[in-house]
């Protein structure tokens, strides 16, 4: 893992980054190169130029790419830069910086691994731009996800003094520029380097890193708009039994994501009117009682996600690998994350899983509130349910899975895991979700800010937060965003 150099720098060593340390750099700690990993990358290095002396056919170096990968190269300093400019094909919005710090990151700790035959100032280059806030600018639509191929190039073309970089304030400029204002000198590729700095799922895998923790939050946001519900709901009709919620419930599944999901609900509604006794309807709707096995089933899935984040930082995902170990220069499959993908894929579905539940939840809750929107009393849209019912929509299309469908690409590239779609589909799929859960909680606080009722422990400070977003007023997007600040606790 990386070692701290100082609360804010990170010395990249011979051992995987953790996803820790990969947040840490996106968000702006600076990053050098361990003595140990440029040593090791120095004899990675020695070990490709030993097969390119020898003739060997290697990907890359000797052998040009794709349909190409049996014709020899003939002029190496030309062919990296055609390799470079002819894989800058991605189009559309730039990525946003923190993915492209992350990536940056991610491919300088698989240099570190050893695998890919560079130099080390290759791995300083890339360090070179973190350390100077030089984000290059990456379009968002072109990569398959065998390798983030486009994607990568973008960056590689900053690197030699071309392509653009985005600035803070959303301003696009050339490469070239952004290089000599921060003092970098662009980068003179060698053999194999070009390949080297595209061959890699390095957006999908920063783009996974970042969103688990926006999955975590999530989790808990779901958790706190359902206590919200659950109160709404009781406070205008006889519901509201927490049987459901208790312990007894789920003492076979202690300790997983519905327990945890349920021992939450529990904690925010301590002290809640819920407790008291009262004549209650005998079961609510299913989207009440479900809510912890369904919230459970996404914090299962993001664990999931999180060990196959961890064990993509593990691997060498040059093509070709070069082993240290073995001196050998072996083509093989490592960049495609076929496992990462499926993760991804996964999270999406159980977003929709509660989603679709906080829909269902807000209908209740619109219902309860038809008195209040009569009298002009529901201090929010009443067609904030439609609203959801669109986003829910949204996010029943991004749950449909991305990595079935199939390519032939340069001939031979006959399979595709699309990592990236998966990936930029799951932040959208977050975007979506939040968006719900912030609809529902908005519906519920309407409700409990008309109901004289004792709000629980947890619940209490969420609808006097909640409540000044509905005073603040503004339009829907602000209520909806106003929201969702709350519920995830900035």
């Amino acid at each position: 893992m990386a070692a701290p150099g100082s609360p804010f720098q990170l010395t990249i060593a011979t051992e995987p980054l953790s996803a820790e340390d990969v947040l840490a750099i996106a968000a702006g700690a600076t990053v050098r190169l361990g003595a140990a990993a440029r040593a090791r990358l120095a004899v990675s290095r020695a070990v490709l130029l030993e097969a390119v002396e020898k003739g060997a056919a290697v990907y890359g170096a000797t052998r040009r790419l794709g349909a190409g990968a049996d014709d020899e190269v003939d002029d190496q300093a030309r062919f990296q830069l055609q390799v470079i400019r002819n894989h800058a094909g991605a189009i559309g919005d730039p990525v946003e910086p923190l993915i492209v710090r992350a990536a940056i990151a991610v491919r300088v700790a698989q240099f570190a691994l050893g695998g890919s035959g560079v130099r080390p100032e290759v791995a300083d280059a890339l360090i070179g731009l973190l350390t100077a806030g030089v984000v290059p600018f990456v379009p968002d639509r072109g990569s398959v996800g065998m390798a983030d191929l486009a994607l990568n190039a973008a960056v590689a073309q900053v690197l030699i003094g071309e392509g653009a970089v985005i600035d803070g304030d959303g301003e696009v400029r050339s490469g070239a520029e952004a290089l000599a204002d921060a003092g970098l000198v662009p980068l003179e590729l060698e053999t194999h380097e070009a390949l080297s700095l595209l061959n890699t799922n390095t957006f999908t895998l920063g783009s996974a890193v970042l969103a688990e923790p926006r999955l975590d939050e999530l989790g808990a946001v779901a958790d706190r708009a359902f206590a919200l519900s659950l109160e709404a709901a009781g406070a205008h009709r006889p519901s509201g039994d927490l049987g459901p919620y208790s312990s007894t419930v789920f003492d076979d599944v202690e300790g997983g994501g519905a327990w945890r999901s349920a021992l939450t609900v529990r904690e925010l509604l301590q002290g809640s009117f819920l407790h008291d006794d009262a004549d209650r309807r005998t079961q609510d709707e299913l989207s009440f009682r479900c809510a912890p096995q369904v919230h459970g089933a996404l914090a299962e899935r993001t664990e999931d996600l999180a060990v196959a984040v961890d064990d993509a930082l593990v691997v060498r995902a040059e093509n070709p690998l070069v082993d240290v170990e073995t001196r050998s220069v072996v083509p093989n499959g490592n960049f495609a994350s076929p496992d990462l993908v499926l993760g991804l894929e996964s999270v999406r579905l159980a977003l929709a899983h509660v989603g679709r539940l906080a829909t269902r939840r807000t209908a209740v809750l619109s219902a309860l509130a038809r008195p209040l929107r009569a009298e002009g009393r529901a201090g929010i849209p009443g067609l904030l349910a439609y609203t959801g019912a669109e986003r829910l929509n949204d996010l029943r299309r991004l749950a449909a899975p991305v990595s079935l469908d199939d390519v032939v690409l340069s001939e031979v590239e006959d399979y595709a895991t699309w990592g990236w779609t998966a990936a930029r589909s799951t932040h959208d799929a977050i975007d979506a979700a939040s968006d719900l859960l912030a609809i529902e909680a908005l519906h519920a606080v309407s409700l409990l800010r008309a109901a004289d009722v004792r709000l629980g422990d947890g619940t209490a400070p969420l609808v006097a937060a909640l409540g000044g977003v509905l005073e603040r007023g503004g339009g829907a997007g602000e209520l909806v965003r106003g929201a969702s600040e709350v519920l995830a606790g900035d």
